[in-house]
């Protein structure tokens, strides 16, 4: 809401945003390719950022522009076929990654609902305490004789309310905000394993397209009157159509036939160069994303602990801080007591 508001550079907003940006960068450290990357320096060490984003990316724009047309409808094309076909041979390591980041993220959702209502809660109680001592403050002037202890009270409740706001701020602007980056996290594993599952419908892709030629050249080879079949009950409806269409252009069936077995070799060869090239760019593709997840799963550890490490911090020092506020409030209280009630027995041992 803040980006709809256009409250961006609110204390909040900036201090949720501060956080994310340092997960991501110690994402980037602990990772041990992303850790290497000369942009990670640029942008620890170069004094103007901005300006040399800018120029990047006019670089970038005026080297893409030539072929972007044509590269974002082979990509459309891609996608569009592949999203209607399915993996002859998937592999199971990475049905088992993609399960249990479905799992993962599908239980991060859920915590992060619990988590967002727990903030609000602690804001509520927040309200709640700074609303008493206000109240306990008005008393002072109705009840004087009791001013010292109302006031005290007034000023532990308030230091109540501080201690929440702190763990209320780090509820909400840094944990909450670590499981939203960590859902951002899994989503882009999941992009990753589409990606390989992209690559190896491709390899297979070329397979079936090369089986296809070898068994049209084949059939071609041991049968040779079905490329230019005339009784359109034995023969193909394709191998009908085509010996018309060349005995109405006076084409040489059997010419045609060894033009078409050679059309098929060199067609056969490319598809086979094309398949060794796909298996190899897939097998290679299959060993990084097993790094990758390898990765995926070294970090997330470490964040998971760093998150719910600093959040078990915060609340042992907010309970911390509300046993050391009202153990000094009740200390406070037996010593106006003590003093109260001196002044009768020395009176009486004077007598």
């Amino acid at each position: 809401m803040e980006y709809v508001r256009g409250d961006r550079f609110g204390s909040e907003f900036t201090t949720r945003r501060a956080w994310s940006l340092h997960r991501f960068l110690k994402r980037l450290t602990l990772h041990p390719v992303l850790r290497r990357a000369p942009l990670l320096a640029i942008f620890l060490e170069s004094p103007d950022w901005n300006a040399h984003m800018r120029l990047r990316s006019s670089r970038n724009n005026s080297t893409s522009d030539s072929s972007s047309t044509t590269g974002i409808f082979d990509n459309f094309t891609d996608s569009f076929v592949n999203a209607f076909t399915k993996v002859h041979k998937p592999d199971r390591r990475f049905i088992e990654v993609r399960e249990k980041a479905d799992k993962l993220e599908e239980d991060l959702n859920h915590v992060e609902k619990i988590v967002a209502r727990v903030a609000r809660r602690e804001a509520d109680l927040e309200t709640d305490y700074n609303d008493l001592a206000t109240q306990f403050r008005k008393l002072v002037p109705l009840e004087p004789d009791v001013e010292v202890p109302l006031q005290v009270f007034a000023a532990s409740v308030e230091e109540t309310g501080r201690g929440l706001k702190t763990l209320k701020d780090h509820t909400d602007q840094n944990y909450l905000g670590s499981l939203r980056d960590m859902t951002s996290y899994i989503t882009s594993l999941k992009a990753l394993l589409k990606t390989r599952e992209q690559k190896q419908l491709d390899f297979e892709a070329l397979v079936d397209y090369r089986n296809k030629a070898v068994a049209e050249r084949d059939s071609l080879a041991a049968n040779p009157s079905s490329y230019y079949a005339s009784n359109p009950l034995t023969s193909s409806p394709a191998s009908f159509i085509r010996s018309k269409m060349e005995d109405m252009r006076g084409v040489d069936h059997e010419q045609s036939r060894r033009e078409r077995v050679r059309k098929l070799e060199l067609r056969i060869d490319e598809l086979t160069r094309e398949v060794d090239s796909a298996k190899t760019t897939s097998e290679m593709f299959d060993e990084e994303v097993v790094r990758e997840v390898a990765d995926f799963e070294r970090i997330k550890a470490v964040e998971f602990r760093d998150t719910l490490g600093a959040l078990a911090e915060k609340q042992i020092d907010f309970y911390q801080g509300v046993l050391n506020t009202w153990e000094r409030f009740v200390a406070e209280m037996d010593g106006d007591e003590g003093e109260g009630g001196a002044g009768p027995d020395t009176q009486d041992d004077g007598r």
